[in-house]
Formats: structure tokens, C-alpha cells, sequence
């Protein structure tokens, strides 16, 4: 497939990545490829050293899809809550009506812990104090006195963990966020809570939250994204109760669509024609 994509891309200058991987070898395959914009505020597809080592820029979108995610990130707790999604499948597809009528619960009163309060984060727990919710965070990159600026009331890790009834998270996919969420994390969590995920699929240990949802630990998660995607298949996660699924949907509306475009279509053009552009994860 690689090799695939190196011939189709031949003397291509500008490269938009939606999706997919850029490897080294790929590279080297490219010898006329000058900028790689991200689609997007995520760059871990990229062999970002690599590109540098090669003289290829990495640009990114930051806070173009902010609005976008924040808003699912609000469906997919409703959904849980409410169990919205069951309801309308009963109610349109076996034309169930009192049967499909399920008694859920408010976000108002609730704990949102939130895990990075970044510009996606921070809106998130903005609209959540709309809700009448209590908002906790933790972010490693910023001190107490900025969460608490940003919205929120600044805890330990493990302190978000344990005082969550809903735990959200917004971190970025690096070394020391992998699998953040594993068998041990979530034996600190209350066993109602419920984890909703709009950031990267590697955060979560997949077979830990499957087994925890089975086993009754956790009361429920959304996730719109997943470890590998497309996922594995046979993946467990395919069989925990109590979880939604979403096929990393988060940033896809037509207007974040557009304003990404824009942006990183922006960069490539100055790339290409010189100039130093606006957003760059690297320096070549």
C-alpha cells in the first residue's frame, strides 16, 4: 500500500493528511515534498522526526475543530445518560414505544472530570457549568491558578479519576498518555462513572475498559475514537455492554471541515511559495 500511495504522490510539493500514516519510508520515496499539513490538531500519524531530519515542515490546525468536538462531546454524554441511541432504535426499528422509554439522568448535578483543558477542553468546561455541572481537571501543562481560569477546579490525576461521574478526556496522544486509562486507572474510578473519549484511541487500554464494563466497574463509556482505526474487528471492545461507538466523527461538520481546509490549504500555499507558515509543529 505504501508503495501504492509513494507512486501516486510522485513530485507532489504539499501533502493534506486526513488520513492514514507518514513513515520515514515513505518519505524517502517523496524526495520533492516540502510541507505535510495535518487535517486536523493531532500529528502522531507523522514521523514528525523524520520529516525534519528530511527538511519536510508538519503544520497543524490547532482549535479549528474545538467547536466540533465540544459539541459531540456533550451528545455522546447525553447519549449515555439518556441512552438515547437504544431508545431510537427500539422506538423506529422493532416499533417499541412504552418499552423503549428509558428513566436516565441529568448532567445537572454531576461531576465532569475532564483530562487536558486545552482550547477543546476548556469549552467544554465551560458549556458543562451551563448544565448546572461541577467541573474538575487536570493538565499537567498548566498550573492551578489557570485551570481554575479556564473553568475548573484543579485536582490530581487520580483525584479527577476518583471524583468523576463523567470522565472526559482531551489529552494529546504521546508517550506518557498511552493507555493513561488502563485496569488500574479505572479500579480508582467510581463504579457508576462513565468515560467519554473525543481525543485519541491510544489513551484507553481497550481490553481493560471492555472487561471493566462487563464486569460491572465502570457504568458506561462513548467513545468516538479507537486503538487503531480502522479498528480490529475482532476488537472486545465490540462486546462490552453499556458503550457507545462512533466512527471518529468528533471534527466532522462541514463547517470544521471548512475552516480546516482553509487553514491548512493557507499554510501549504505559503509553504510552497516561501514564506514561513502560521502553524508549524516543526522547524526545517
Amino acid at each position: 500500500e505504501e508503495a501504492h500511495w509513494a507512486g501516486e504522490l510522485q513530485r507532489a510539493g504539499a501533502l493534506l493528511l486526513r488520513s492514514g500514516y507518514i513513515t520515514a519510508s515513505l518519505l524517502d520515496r517523496l524526495p520533492d515534498l516540502k510541507v505535510i499539513a495535518v487535517h486536523g490538531v493531532g500529528v502522531d500519524p507523522v514521523d514528525v522526526a523524520a520529516c525534519t531530519e528530511r527538511g519536510v515542515l508538519v503544520t497543524n490546525t490547532p482549535g479549528a475543530n474545538a467547536d466540533a468536538v465540544t459539541e459531540i462531546t456533550f451528545g455522546l454524554m447525553l447519549s449515555l445518560l439518556r441512552q438515547i441511541p437504544d431508545a431510537a432504535h427500539k422506538t423506529k426499528v422493532d416499533r417499541a414505544w412504552d418499552s423503549a422509554r428509558h428513566t436516565g439522568s441529568e448532567l445537572k448535578g454531576r461531576i465532569l472530570g475532564l483530562i487536558g483543558l486545552g482550547q477543546i477542553g476548556q469549552r467544554v468546561a465551560r458549556i458543562a457549568s451551563a448544565f448546572g455541572m461541577g467541573v474538575i481537571a487536570h493538565d499537567p501543562a498548566l498550573d492551578d491558578a489557570e485551570i481554575t481560569r479556564r473553568g475548573a477546579e484543579p485536582m490530581t490525576f487520580e483525584g479527577v479519576l476518583a471524583s468523576a461521574d463523567i470522565l472526559s478526556l482531551h489529552a494529546p496522544a504521546i508517550p506518557a498518555t498511552r493507555h493513561m486509562i488502563n485496569a488500574e486507572t479505572i479500579a480508582g474510578m467510581k463504579s457508576t462513572a462513565m468515560i467519554v473519549n473525543c481525543a485519541r484511541g491510544c489513551l484507553i487500554d481497550e481490553s481493560a475498559l471492555a472487561q471493566a464494563l462487563m464486569d460491572g466497574r465502570l457504568g458506561g463509556a462513548a467513545l468516538d475514537v479507537l486503538e487503531g482505526e480502522p479498528p480490529d474487528p475482532e476488537s472486545p471492545i465490540y462486546e462490552a455492554p453499556n458503550l457507545i461507538l462512533t466512527p471518529h466523527m468528533a471534527g466532522s461538520t462541514r463547517e470544521c471541515l471548512r475552516t480546516i481546509a482553509g487553514t491548512a490549504g493557507a499554510d501549504m500555499v505559503r509553504v510552497l511559495s516561501g514564506e514561513a507558515p502560521k502553524h508549524p509543529v516543526n522547524k526545517v
